[in-house]
């Protein structure tokens, strides 16, 4: 707006005008001679002349009105009479996160970076503060001279909003987690999710996976990714990476191949397409829709591929139940060998059991001799041996004692594994159409060869009996 200038009225040889600027500043320009006379009247009519109402400085106008009257020069002033309130402007909103930042890549020694090891999702607990949401805080309104209101621009909202599994803490700006769970921030809200999210791959990207609940990996995993999962797994993609544990099921949309580089070790059952150059320790069953090929499995449960021509060929499976499929081997011969009714962790400890309770005997049979020893040394005391001896037997009484009870606890672990590495049912394997030559089938100790194409067949395995 262009500035206004009006001449206000003529007060013996004094002149002043009135200039307001943008409606928010009202400037007096004054000129002429010292007046004793004069006063603050005029000023106040030409003010309202122009519709002042707001802002005028008083302070301004007697500092005007003084000089006037008590200059013995000739006068010229110019001074702010009134002044408008600009608006104030508000606070954005804005958010502070409370949880650790994704770690960054570190160069190893020998130059290289290290991308696994980023810990890209960050798992937070119940009860933990994870961001501060601060509102935005609205501006004040201002005033021109003409007493109207002037609105702010209205502040930026807060960038981001608060999921409905944080809580906000009372008296604060702050938002607790409510669930046990990882961080997630979408670009528009901040939320505590149950189970960890992967919307592609796992790999390079998202470096290793370690979560103790549930994961979702949309994609594939990657060679050489580890993943550590202390609930269920599902994968959209592909499983190519055999470092990986897991404390409940997997669940596989495509298949499963490793190169056998590493072992897949999970606690529950495994559900696949098919499974192919890989190592796999299962204590659930195994379901495969159509095959297991060049791959060395072990099921504590059960085997169970679908109908439809699928095939287990070129691997070797333990399987401590049943196993059904429907070929056995292939058409070239290649050695496929199903070692059923055998449980391979037991049997593992078994044999570590087997060793350890071996090296107690010797020990307890060493112990028995050199007590022996000191009954004899007794005996030539007449019953009234040194102090110092009699020290040393209580000592080794005290380490025989320890080792009996260590020799009880190990026996009842290896006769409660001698049991349990074995499957004390009765088991099948049911081969719907066909088992090809180079198949084998053992059992107990018994190993049942074929040689010769079977169809349909039916093995039933009664514990205590060998052979099907």
């Amino acid at each position: 707006m262009e500035p206004s200038a009006e001449k206000g009225p003529h007060r013996d040889q004094v002149h002043f005008e009135l200039n307001v600027q943008n409606d928010m500043i009202a400037t007096l320009r004054l000129r002429g001679h010292p007046d004793p006379s004069f006063s603050a009247t005029g000023i106040y009519q030409a003010l309202n002349e122009h519709n002042v109402k707001y802002g005028v400085d008083q302070q301004a106008i007697e500092k005007i009105v003084h000089a006037v009257k008590n200059s013995i020069e000739p006068v010229h002033l110019e001074e702010v009479v009134a002044r408008g309130q600009e608006p104030t402007p508000g606070v954005d909103g804005t958010y502070h996160r409370l949880v650790r930042e994704v770690n960054k890549v570190n160069i190893r020694e020998d130059g290289k970076a290290d991308f696994r090891n980023i810990e890209k999702f960050v798992t937070v607990d119940k009860g933990q503060p994870v961001v501060e949401i601060i509102p935005a805080t609205p501006g004040k309104p201002g005033y021109n001279l003409y007493g109207d209101e002037i609105h702010p621009e209205p502040p930026g909202p807060t960038p981001r909003k608060p999921g409905k599994n944080i809580s906000q803490m009372p008296g604060s700006n702050q938002y607790i987690a409510r669930i046990h769970g990882i961080y997630v921030d979408d670009g528009e809200t901040i939320d505590i999710s149950p189970e960890l999210v992967v919307q592609g791959n796992a790999g390079l990207e998202t470096g290793n996976i370690e979560y103790d609940g549930n994961v979702r990996i949309m994609g594939n995993v990657e060679r050489g990714t580890q993943v550590r999962v202390g609930g269920n797994l599902f994968v959209g993609g592909t499983i190519e990476s055999g470092h990986m544990k897991v404390a409940g099921d997997i669940q596989v949309q495509q298949g499963i191949n490793t190169a056998r580089q590493g072992t897949l070790q999970c606690s529950g059952s495994i559900q696949s397409t098919y499974v192919e150059n890989s190592v796999i320790i299962c204590d659930g069953s195994l379901y495969v829709q159509k095959s297991v090929l060049a791959s060395y499995v072990i099921s504590h449960e059960n085997v169970e591929l679908g109908s439809g021509g699928s095939v287990v060929a070129g691997s070797e499976v333990v399987c401590f139940g049943n196993l059904s499929v429907d070929h056995l081997g292939s058409k070239a011969g290649s050695v496929t060998r199903l070692f059923m009714g055998t449980h391979y962790k037991n049997t593992r400890q078994w044999e570590h059991s087997k060793k350890e309770l071996e090296e107690l005997d010797q020990h307890l049979a060493t112990l028995t001799h050199k007590l022996k020893q000191y009954r004899d040394k007794v005996q030539r005391y007449r019953g009234n041996p040194p102090v110092a001896l009699q020290a040393e037997i209580r000592q080794s009484f005290r380490e025989y004692r320890e080792e009996l009870a260590k020799q009880k606890r190990a026996t009842g672990i290896f006769n409660y594994l001698s049991k349990h590495r074995t499957n004390p049912d009765p088991l099948q394997v049911t081969v719907r159409n066909m088992i090809h030559p180079g198949s084998e089938v053992r059992y107990h100790g018994h190993t049942e060869k074929f040689t010769a194409e079977s169809s349909s067949t039916v093995l039933d395995f009664f514990p205590g009996e060998q052979k099907p």
